[in-house]
């Protein structure tokens, strides 16, 4: 682990309890001598604190020193993917935190399982993990929508991942990717005149291999 998550990093004491407690002193067997990293997400620093007090429960650290040290993807990568199974999102989450995608925005598509409900919660853990894994100095921005016309509402300017496209290339547009089963016919006819690009080959993709495949290509 690259550093530890906390949203007070940067103030003179942090206080460490509950789940991080458990990973810095019973998992990680953390030395009482060691000095500690941790990162809030917001700003670019990286803290640095001694251990002041340990107890059962509960520690104490101190500020000792920081460094500015952001650590960023330059891109300005941005997906947006039909809301697919829970535990397939959950698992695609860190590759592309980890690719560095700057935003991922999820809306209800045609197909979406609409009794899928998004835990932003359990996703945002998912995504400090990742990030605390992979040194990444923040997390993607992530989105939810209700439907295809409040996406082009804000996004009227996207790229169209879908099978019969030309061959995908770096692009500044958002690139917006169905669910399982591709569009719908009624969607189909909203995105007909966006641009729409597919893999050289022409491979049907599934939407979390698309997305891979997707970062990979603007980043």
């Amino acid at each position: 682990m690259q550093f530890s998550f906390h949203p007070q990093a940067g103030n003179l004491t942090l206080s460490i309890e509950g789940e991080l407690y458990t990973h810095l002193y019973k998992s990680r067997r953390t030395k009482n001598t060691q000095t500690l990293a941790f990162r809030n997400l917001i700003d670019e620093y990286l803290y640095f604190y001694t251990q002041e007090k340990i107890d059962r429960k509960s520690a104490t650290l101190k500020l000792t020193n920081k460094e500015y040290l952001p650590l960023l993807s330059q891109s300005q990568a941005h997906i947006i993917l039909s809301i697919i199974e829970g535990k397939t999102l959950q698992k695609l989450l860190p590759f592309l935190n980890e690719l560095g995608v700057q935003k991922l925005t999820l809306f209800y598509a045609d197909y979406s399982q609409r009794n899928e409900r998004v835990d932003l919660d359990k996703l945002t853990k998912i995504l400090i993990n990742s990030s605390q894994q992979c040194g990444r100095s923040n997390t993607i921005k992530l989105e939810i929508l209700d439907n295809l016309l409040e996406v082009l509402k804000l996004y009227p300017q996207v790229g169209v991942f879908d099978f019969g496209g030309e061959k995908l290339e770096k692009t500044s547009l958002p690139i917006l990717i169905g669910a399982e089963g591709g569009f719908s016919p009624k969607e189909r006819e909203i995105l007909k005149n966006f641009p729409k690009y597919s893999t050289k080959e022409n491979l049907i993709l599934r939407s979390e291999s698309a997305c891979v495949y997707v970062a990979s290509i603007l980043l």
